[in-house]
């Protein structure tokens, strides 16, 4: 478990029952890895709601509006119509799959 997450168990504890995902068929489907701290946050506290501000994106979520992969595929349509008139990021042109994928939203509509 990361510091950071150690931190948030301090001051917000988890839920009782882990989640548990099938990582792999995951990041097939989205065609690249997640990060171990993303998953791990998953893990522990799932696709949660944090003062009514931060949503973390759950994979599998019942809430479509609150599913990684819904909105993944969301947030990719989103981007390819924005490079039409925006330059795409060097690091996206690698060529080697590399793709923004957000894992939580805000209620003003940010994406991370």
């Amino acid at each position: 478990m990361s510091n950071a997450l150690a931190a948030l168990h301090e001051i917000a504890p988890p839920p009782d029952a882990p989640r548990r995902k099938d990582w792999t068929g995951i990041e097939r489907a989205l065609g690249t890895g997640l990060p171990a701290d993303y998953k791990e946050l998953v893990r522990v506290y799932g696709g949660s709601n944090w003062d009514d501000y931060l949503y973390v994106l759950e994979p599998g979520c019942p809430n479509a509006h609150y599913d990684l992969l819904t909105r993944a595929e969301r947030q990719a349509e989103d981007l390819e119509d924005l490079w039409v008139h925006e330059e795409r990021p060097a690091e996206l042109e690698a060529g080697d799959g590399a793709r923004v994928v957000p894992w939580a939203v805000t209620d003003n509509g940010e994406c991370l």
